[in-house]
């Protein structure tokens, strides 16, 4: 492939050779008909012949709806333009019977390349204090990591594995910023200080990352908006302005209450065209889908990074032990099960019903957690009827088509959730409490 996105080929069509420079990022449905023109009555030809489709030199057809860097076609490669009723004898390969490909040699090479630098990873944390050295290794390694997610999604243009090495590079960066200022001390001396600094870690290297384009946009965006909640929470505990459980209800509470806002914030950051263009305006597709992709990997970021981050969050506020901390976590977790309902993306959904559940996990294990027998006692038969009421209710509502009046509901319930998420964060962090008007 060049860098101008353009690739030299030759086109044997039945009555001559083309030699022709194509779109390396346009799909073959778009450059069929160019290549038709080319040829000497080929197009009328095709009436008689059932059509055309290209093929490579071995047989094997390009798939119109693919493009040329999807299907890999080298600089010089010869394609031959050929009717549909021809036959291609089959290509003669050695077999291989574990399937092994081109494709499978990539994400090898890619396995072993990120778990190396996990595996150095691993070591640095397994030298122990003191930390400062270890920090800078840490963090040495996610420079590393990122250049090299740079290189492999800008010039080799894979962003799979770039998004790989970004992975590895920001879990280099929490786990360097966590040891920068962690001293001498052992690793379970670290605190709320320490989770800020990884925080900020973590934020830096996403930004850069989505400066440099090194990945996915969803993975660098989840790592922005997480670190930075991440920040907020550990920033209230290590200034004393809140205890753990205070500091978590806050970073819960906020990732509920702006979930609403997170599809139009999407939209008007991607540029989206909203509101609707005045008429005559004209815009490429390219450009107009381009533009959807940007607004979904935004929305998938901030979704997953609001879902990940609420996971611990819960399990502290279910550990404070707290009654208006667990009123809060079945608040966040009805919020989420209501909200994932707005969301057609796989991994946007699974991460609030991800959130959601920990949240229902939580709930359920705090009599175990706080070693309360009766209460567990309790809800033994309440969850066993609670688990085969829901499995019934599955069952029968699949089989029915939804009614209208069931989603309003649903709705009005969403809205009154996503309000009550205000008092029940401000009953966990206490704010009743000192107020004197509440006794």
């Amino acid at each position: 492939m060049t860098p101008t996105g353009l690739v030299r080929v030759t086109v044997a069509t039945p009555s001559r050779r083309i030699d022709l420079e194509l779109p390396t990022n346009s799909p073959l449905a778009e450059l069929l008909p160019n290549l038709l023109q080319e040829g000497e009555h080929v197009a009328d030809q095709g009436v008689l012949t059932g059509g055309w489709e290209v093929r490579r030199t071995d047989g094997s057809v390009l798939q119109p709806a693919d493009t040329l860097a999807a299907h890999r076609v080298a600089e010089g490669e010869i394609l031959r333009l050929a009717p549909t009723t021809t036959g291609f004898p089959r290509p003669v390969r050695e077999k291989s019977p574990s399937g092994w490909g081109p494709r499978h040699t990539q994400w090898a090479g890619l396995a072993v390349g990120t778990g190396a630098i996990l595996l150095c990873l691993l070591a640095v944390v397994w030298s122990g204090p003191p930390w400062r050295g270890r920090a800078y290794w840490a963090l040495g390694l996610a420079a590393l990591a990122l250049a090299v997610a740079v290189v492999l999604t800008r010039r080799l243009r894979d962003t799979g594995a770039g998004t790989g090495y970004a992975a590895a590079a920001l879990a280099c960066a929490f786990t360097g910023g966590g040891l920068l200022f962690a001293g001498d001390g052992p690793l379970s001396a670290l605190g709320a200080q320490h989770l800020l600094s990884a925080g900020a870690a973590v934020v830096l290297v996403a930004l850069t990352g989505l400066a440099a384009w090194a990945g996915r946009m969803a993975l660098l965006v989840a790592a922005t908006v997480g670190g930075l909640l991440t920040m907020l929470g550990a920033g209230l505990c290590a200034t004393g302005a809140l205890s753990a459980p205070g500091a978590a209800a806050v970073v819960a509470g906020a990732g509920l209450a702006f979930s609403p806002w997170l599809e139009p914030c999407s939209d008007r950051l991607a540029r989206l065209g909203i509101p609707v263009p005045p008429p005559g305006f004209r815009r490429p597709l390219s450009a107009g889908y381009a533009t959807v992709v940007r607004a979904d990997g935004l929305l998938t970021g901030m979704t997953v990074a609001i879902g990940v981050v609420t996971v611990p969050c819960q399990v502290v506020l279910a550990r404070g032990g707290d009654l208006a901390g667990l009123v809060l976590a079945a608040v966040v977790t009805a919020g989420f099960v209501l909200r994932a309902r707005r969301h057609r993306g796989v991994a946007q959904r699974a991460a609030l019903l991800i959130a959601a559940g920990a949240g229902a996990v939580c709930l359920v294990a705090d009599p175990v957690l706080a070693h309360r027998s009766g209460p567990l006692f309790a809800a033994g038969p309440v969850l066993v009827a609670l688990a085969a009421l829901a499995a019934l209710a599955g069952q029968l509502l699949s089989m029915r088509h939804p009614r209208p009046r069931l989603g309003g509901r649903a709705d009005l319930l969403d809205v009154i959730v996503v309000v009550a998420v205000v008092p029940a964060v401000c009953a966990a962090i206490g704010l009743y409490a000192a107020s004197p008007t509440f006794p």
